[in-house]
């Protein structure tokens, strides 16, 4: 008995040792070194991206030497967002304009192509008038590249072209589908087989432009060699199904696609198969909670399986023997990095050498290279080398019911060294709100609250994205009811849970985020003892007379509003979802953030509350910096972390 008291005795000394160690506020504030890492086809080289200053950088390292070979400039602000290998002496790279998350400024995105020594750069697409896309890096024609191309004066429709990495032109090649929807539809998409082949295309039509509700997705599909034709879904549901494409099997005989068709609830989505032989569509896995994420690949692209979050990541795979050898390698690598998430990036063209991602709710991300002949691993960078992921707050999910009886899943960071037990806590809400979900892992504000003493709790409120369309319907016509209601359960649930202290309870976060935290201490003014809104929402006709969303649009406006109120003429309905005018009970200490340059919600949304709360005699402190739609640039997350911090201690203590 005396050892093992002095076994939790070492342990709980050490938990303390490692939570007395302070990361330095710059670690949190800094974006990825290292945001992406590819292998040539001949294994001599690696491209990865990394910041600098204002911009994300291309850059090429010499596998043999460790020396890098140049840094591709892309100007101030702007950042390298995919790229690829298109040969072993050259890259072809998307850069656009760096803008905040949901970010509606133009990000005026240009396709160029560059030696791996940093010459003959070539400007091959300025995306004005039509987005070009990479399907396949046709390894057989080093010269060239397949894109789909999708013009205004199409609709948007997507075209099949070759496209030449020296000099950009392009040569249309057939094989693209005709659409069957009415006069708005559109291809979205083409997918080609191993062999290059276009197989299957997804086809948009909005119906109604303005109504998010009637959407429907066509799925095209051919035989090797055969004719296009529209792959009929049994539909249980009053909607059109959702549909995802993921990929095919080695041999190109079989699709396989995420969908919710055969559901009548709108639940989630499931894989499938679709066997073109047959033509049999075979439902393989679903989650009852959550849908499928993406598809998990073998060493030549085919399908072996999928990821899920139900809490933690998670995985299923195939039982097919075409892949029992590719389940077993990843299999294996999971093994070797337990307690991780992780993702299997490019191949080389022999198909030996891999790069991989592992990240975890502690670790940021780490990147490595796997010879698969002798199972070598080597690292190769981190994302973030400043954060010790020793030093981080570990990530526990949860499930929760709300008042109605809905069942939502969350999150909890947990600070270090400290008992679950009436801690400080701070409420984070997600932004949003229809779609977006927070997932299991990394997040820098998150652990920067932890590591600093704070419990942070996470809610996925109705509304959220990734639990079956249903479940993103429960917040339809409830923005700022209902939803926050959820916040508030989960606020409680933790208090009652023991976790958190009642009396040391702040609210924070951005876009959505930004509008749940002020709408919190509005409508539960005792529950709160300060809130930090940031970017938020706080007057809803104002916000949409200013933002970018809907300039010109009034249908769209209405259905929107429909959407989120239930109402876009009950002018009392509206008001009451504002929190600039309804400050009557608001005894809560604020700290109101903005970006000048957010055109997604302008800082006018902060300028009016400022004024009401000005009205009504209520404290306040601002910090406005000339960023966008939450702050990207590292000297300003830098400055408001500070604050933050100081308000915190101010208002629930260390």
């Amino acid at each position: 008995m005396k050892k093992i008291l002095s076994l939790m005795a070492l342990l709980i000394l050490s938990n303390s040792a490692l939570a007395a160690k302070k990361v330095p506020l710059e670690a949190f504030a800094a974006k990825a070194k290292f945001k992406s890492v590819k292998i040539s086809p001949d294994a001599k080289h690696l491209a990865f991206t990394f910041e600098e200053g204002s911009e994300v950088k291309l850059g090429i390292m010499n596998m043999k030497t460790k020396k890098g070979l140049f840094a591709f400039d892309v100007g101030d602000d702007r950042e390298v967002a995919q790229f690829d290998w298109v040969s072993n002496k050259r890259i072809v790279f998307v850069s656009q304009y760096i803008t905040g998350w949901l970010d509606g400024r133009p990000k005026k995105p240009e396709m160029k192509a560059v030696d791996i020594d940093g010459e003959n750069a070539t400007m091959l697409h300025d995306f004005q008038r039509s987005g070009v896309r990479i399907i396949s890096l046709l390894e057989d024609q080093p010269d060239h590249v397949l894109i789909s191309k999708s013009h205004y004066a199409d609709g948007g429709s997507a075209k099949l072209n070759k496209m030449n990495i020296h000099n950009g032109k392009m040569s249309y090649m057939k094989g693209a589908p005709s659409t069957v929807g009415g006069t708005l539809s559109r291809i979205y998409s083409i997918r080609v087989d191993h062999n290059d082949e276009p197989r299957v295309a997804v086809e948009y039509d909005p119906v109604d432009r303005f109504n998010f509700d009637d959407d429907v997705i066509y799925l095209h599909i051919r035989k090797s060699g055969g004719d296009w034709k529209l792959m009929t879904l049994p539909n249980n549901k009053t909607e059109p199904p959702q549909v995802a494409g993921l990929g095919f099997s080695k041999d190109n005989n079989i699709y396989y696609f995420a969908s919710n068709h055969d559901l009548k609830d709108e639940g989630t989505t499931g894989l499938f198969s679709y066997n073109f032989s047959t033509d049999k569509i075979t439902k393989l896995f679903r989650h009852p909670d959550v849908d499928i994420a993406s598809a998990i690949t073998g060493r030549n692209d085919e399908v072996i399986g999928v990821n899920y979050e139900a809490g933690y990541p998670d995985y299923f795979y195939l039982e097919d023997e075409s892949v029992k050898g590719e389940v077993a390698f990843h299999k294996s690598i999971r093994a070797s990095f337990k307690g991780q998430a992780i993702g299997i990036g490019t191949y080389t063209k022999d198909r030996n050498i891999t790069t991989i991602s592992v990240r975890s709710d502690k670790n940021p991300g780490d990147y490595y290279l796997i010879d698969r002949r002798d199972n070598k691993v080597t690292y190769v960078a981190s994302r973030n080398s400043q954060i010790d992921p020793k030093l981080m707050a570990a990530v526990e999910p949860f499930t929760m019911t709300a008042r109605d009886g809905l069942k939502m899943y969350g999150l909890m960071t947990i600070p270090n060294g400290k008992e679950l037990k009436d801690l400080p806590m701070v409420i984070y809400p997600h932004g949003g709100p229809y779609g977006p979900r927070d997932r299991w892992g990394f997040d820098n504000r998150a652990q920067l609250l932890a590591h600093h003493g704070y419990l942070v709790v996470q809610l996925d409120f109705r509304g959220s994205g990734g639990y079956g369309k249903k479940f993103e319907k429960e917040g339809y016509t409830y923005w700022g009811t209902k939803m926050q209601d959820d916040i508030t359960d989960a606020t409680k649930w933790a208090i009652n849970q023991g976790y958190a202290d009642k009396d040391r309870i702040c609210i924070h976060g951005v876009s959505y985020g930004g509008y749940a935290s002020m709408q919190a201490v509005v409508r539960e003014p005792d529950l709160y003892k300060c809130t930090i809104p940031d970017a938020g929402i706080y007057e809803v006709e104002l916000q949409w007379k200013k933002a970018d969303s809907f300039k010109g649009n009034r249908k769209a406006r209405q259905n929107y509003f429909k959407q989120m109120f239930g109402t876009y003429e009950d002018q009392a309905v509206l008001d009451s979802r504002s929190p600039a005018l309804n400050l009557d009970k608001v005894t809560a200490d604020i700290f109101l953030v903005h970006g000048t340059e957010d055109v997604r919600v302008p800082i006018e949304n902060a300028y009016f509350l400022e004024k009401k709360l000005k009205e009504k005699g209520i404290k306040y402190k601002t910090m406005y910096k000339k960023d966008g739609h939450g702050f990207q640039k590292i000297p300003h997350r830098l400055d408001l972390y500070k604050a933050i911090l100081k308000f915190l201690k101010k208002n629930i203590g260390k």
